[in-house]
């Protein structure tokens, strides 16, 4: 399988699974469309062409001309200057690293992680806010991790890769959207009746079993073991974590239970106001649930080696 194959397949597993729906997919792609084409100039010769053929704005090819035939792969949840080393130093004692994959962006991946948050806004819409509130919602926090993302040194992880020769790519949404449906899925099928029927389900998925070997497993954040779960909304995808204001939204809209990755103090504080329960998932568990959902779709066919780093531990549905 060779790289282009491996990203491809990567982002067909992300669509399948976005909880958006294809005409507002498509509408997307329309709009960036018609961005790239009023461009001229050094805007238009340095824009992100993969933008035209796909909305993961986080999920890239970093490093790599897509033709190299990759059979070993060293994935992390995290990728940095240093694991890019630990490959380096894996193909020196014949480990034959072929590519490095993380989940979290990186390069130019990382520097526009704001433009796939829109995503939650399209989620909120399921539930009965109006497009204009969710988008209103959301611009503002939007903003706000651009900013924040714009003065991080992005490339040195891929420059890194590129001085040692090892190709890089990152999965970052596409893999979000696999566990978001899961999880979605899941709890819809199951209705769990109280909160600890909630953390019961969690806790038998094997990343989350895994993760409580670490302490670091799920956990109700708002809300006791026997308070009603009532309607459950999964907060996984979408970049990062959205603004503090769409909890009360959510509440009004007949949302009692939210579980997440993760959650901010500001976030916490507005999520108790509003009388909602919150069960913390585990950020790099689920990370782990989503990139592991996509990997088996990437890799059906058992052709690729793993090699485990970074907080990454792979499980094969197929196995369990």
């Amino acid at each position: 399988m060779n790289l282009q194959t491996i990203y491809e397949m990567a982002v067909k597993k992300g669509l399948k699974e976005d909880q958006r729906s294809k005409k507002i997919i498509e509408k997307a792609l329309k709009d960036t469309k018609k961005v790239y084409s009023k461009l001229k100039g050094i805007d238009r010769s340095t824009f992100d062409l993969e933008s035209l053929k796909h909305p993961f704005h986080d999920t890239r090819i970093l490093n790599g001309r897509g033709k190299e035939q990759i059979k070993n792969v060293l994935v992390g949840i995290d990728i940095d200057v240093s694991e890019i080393l630990l490959a380096e130093k894996l193909r020196e004692k014949g480990r034959g690293i072929d590519l490095v994959i993380s989940h979290h962006p990186s390069g130019r991946a990382y520097a526009q992680l704001h433009k796939v948050m829109d995503i939650q806004s399209s989620l909120w819409e399921n539930y009965g806010l109006t497009r204009e509130v969710a988008h209103g919602i959301m611009k503002d926090r939007i903003d706000e991790v651009a900013r924040g993302v714009a003065p991080a040194n992005h490339a040195r992880a891929v420059d890194a890769a590129k001085l040692l020769g090892i190709p890089f790519m990152c999965i970052h949404t596409a893999a979000d959207n696999c566990v978001a449906h899961f999880l979605q899925k899941l709890f819809d099928n199951r209705k769990p009746k109280k909160l600890k029927d909630v953390l019961s389900i969690l806790k038998n998925i094997p990343e989350y079993k895994f993760a409580m070997q670490l302490n670091a497993g799920p956990f109700l954040l708002i809300g006791d073991e026997d308070t009603t779960a009532g309607k459950i909304f999964v907060d996984m995808t979408g970049g990062t974590s959205g603004p503090d204001k769409m909890f009360a939204r959510l509440s009004q809209a007949g949302i009692k239970t939210i579980i997440g990755m993760h959650c901010k103090e500001s976030g916490y504080k507005m999520a108790k106001s509003e009388f909602l329960n919150y069960v913390i998932a585990g950020h790099i568990a689920s990370d782990n649930l989503g990139l592991n959902l996509l990997l088996d779709a990437v890799d059906s066919r058992g052709s690729l080696n793993f090699i485990e780093c970074s907080g990454f531990r792979r499980v094969r549905r197929d196995k369990i």
